[in-house]
């Protein structure tokens, strides 16, 4: 809630039955004030009527719930264009990889024409305003198509490749983008330590795919398996390269990468010591437990992350692992599989944890003054108590029943 606002243009007055801020606690009777896109003041109805200048426009939402868009950690929009050509659930990593190859050489340049600009139109369905989205490709960095914001991450390749430079694809965009290895099987530790040191440098995140699947494991375990085997079909294989026979966690605490701007992201195979080192280290962990079934990954330990006290994220991945960009449906999965998890954590993974990990702090994931007023109306019923408000709002948002809400037509 804040007070004493000096306004001198026409503002808008949003009120509904409940406002949730999420970082804050929920607020019966609540509204919020926004003036040119951002949240001036918020809190009880009353108090923010009182604050509002005259010929502030009112919007009733009647019995809604406001709270702020939803933040997706991660996603790939470029591979939009392959919904529904690769059939769930595969029975492993290797066979979904096998399948992702196969249908991303057929579509060739058709997929990445189209597949930012659907992969933006799902996740404006979906109520995100911001996600963290991973491009293969610097020309696919911007598109500017719907108001879907983006922090984009160039995602790098090279496991025999010595540096940044010598694995930057080219593209015009590039230079828009963060720099991310895609993964420890993929990229070498050049690679990984160049790209931690130049986001660190800046202050901005790190992210990149950690302990996915069983052969991870058993590729920096002992060098052998899928892995290694996919290096050399893929004339990628490093013959000087020793297996450093530690977790990822583990490997990445040695290359000096954890710390608290680093995003560990699916993190299905973790080992109890990879957690207490990812809490210690102050870490993200970003979850996808609907991409981990589809590709028959694993079951996340979600519970264990929230347990440890390790900053956690929900997101989506692409729609070559997943049915839809939702966050709501991948909240609702929450619900309905790890039925000791809070709800309103559960709501803080979709909101203010991954706005804060994209470094977002202030302008997204929270109704409060100054953030962008980037909403969303979402129906709850009137029995509806502060206790179980989180879990009507996912269970209202999967099924669609919410709306966007701004100052501005459209």
């Amino acid at each position: 809630m804040s007070g004493g606002c000096q306004i001198r243009e026409q503002a808008v007055l949003h009120r509904a039955a409940w406002l949730v801020p999420v970082c804050t606690a929920p607020v019966p009777n609540g509204a919020v004030l926004t003036l040119d896109g951002r949240i001036v003041c918020s809190g009880a109805f009353e108090h923010v009527k009182k604050e509002s200048p005259p010929g502030t426009r009112g919007i009733d939402h009647g019995r809604a719930a406001l709270l702020p868009a939803l933040v997706n950690a991660h996603t790939h929009l470029e591979l939009s264009g392959l919904k529904g050509k690769i059939p769930f659930p595969q029975p492993g990593f290797r066979e979904w990889l096998g399948k992702l190859i196969e249908q991303r050489a057929h579509a060739g340049e058709a997929l990445a024409a189209d597949s930012l600009r659907l992969g933006e139109e799902e996740l404006r369905s979906g109520a995100t305003g911001l996600c963290g989205d991973i491009t293969n490709g610097g020309r696919a960095a911007r598109s500017g198509v719907t108001r879907v914001e983006r922090r984009i991450f160039l995602e790098l390749l090279g496991f025999n490749l010595p540096s940044i430079r010598a694995a930057m694809p080219e593209g015009p965009d590039a230079s828009a983008a963060i720099p991310t290895p895609h993964s420890l099987y993929s990229v070498s530790s050049h690679i990984i330590a160049e790209c931690k040191r130049w986001t660190r440098e800046r202050g901005l995140p790190f992210t990149m795919h950690v302990a996915e699947h069983p052969e991870e494991i058993e590729f920096l375990k002992d060098g052998t398996g899928f892995c290694r085997e996919l290096l050399e079909r893929l004339e990628r294989w490093d013959p000087a390269w020793k297996p450093p026979g530690k977790t990822p966690v583990e490997y990445l605490e040695s290359l000096g990468a954890l710390d608290a701007d680093t995003l560990l992201v699916h993190a299905v195979h973790m080992s109890e010591s990879d957690w207490a080192l990812a809490a210690q280290r102050r870490c993200t962990v970003v979850f996808c437990p609907r991409s981990n079934r589809n590709v028959g990954a694993g079951r996340p330990r979600i519970e264990k992350a929230l347990c440890e006290g390790v900053r956690s994220c929900l997101a989506t991945d692409s729609l070559a692992s997943n049915s839809d960009l939702d966050l709501f449906a991948e909240a609702g999965h929450l619900l309905d599989n790890y039925p000791s998890i809070d709800p309103r954590k559960i709501l803080e993974m979709i909101t203010v944890n991954p706005a804060r990990s994209l470094g977002h702090t202030g302008e997204f994931g929270c109704l409060e003054p100054g953030a962008k007023a980037v909403m969303l109306a979402v129906a709850v019923e009137p029995e509806a108590s502060e206790s179980s408000l989180s879990a009507a709002i996912i269970e209202s948002g999967r099924k669609g029943a919410w709306k966007w809400v701004s100052h501005q037509p459209g």
